[in-house]
């Protein structure tokens, strides 16, 4: 069974390797959004090897449709795991939306849980969320 990933911080260290895993694992790794901040040339050379179905930029030069928000990615019905490599407390309202939608969550950043751990621990568990 492929497992579906929403890739939320794509082009920084964490984003990067999270694409070499699913490399390596074609047949049981698919990418389906993609979401960056400003480096849109990684963005867009990864958006033609993925090929995935939502996008999203920070920087709205890229011209390429699917956009959305970052948490709206979060909660993608077809995303079973949802990879956050957003960096520091930006990634809150993104880890919110997928801890109360329970999906899997991959949390590369200490921030969101130093912020809010209590209230993000507390959704996770009434919700069925993995983080």
């Amino acid at each position: 069974m492929v497992k579906n990933i929403a890739l939320l911080g794509s082009t920084g260290s964490i984003g990067t390797q999270t694409l070499d895993v699913v490399r390596k694992f074609p047949g049981r790794l698919s990418v389906i959004a993609l979401a960056a901040g400003i480096n849109t040339s990684l963005l867009k050379r990864q958006i033609s090897e993925f090929k995935p179905r939502y996008v999203y930029a920070a920087d709205r030069e890229l011209g390429c449709s699917g956009y959305t928000k970052p948490e709206d990615m979060a909660i993608l019905p077809n995303a079973d795991i949802v990879v956050i490599a957003i960096p520091g407390n930006a990634a809150l309202k993104s880890v919110v939306a997928a801890v109360r939608a329970g999906k899997t969550i991959a949390l590369s950043n200490k921030e969101s849980l130093v912020s809010a751990g209590e209230i993000i621990m507390q959704a996770a568990r009434q919700a069925g969320a993995e983080i």
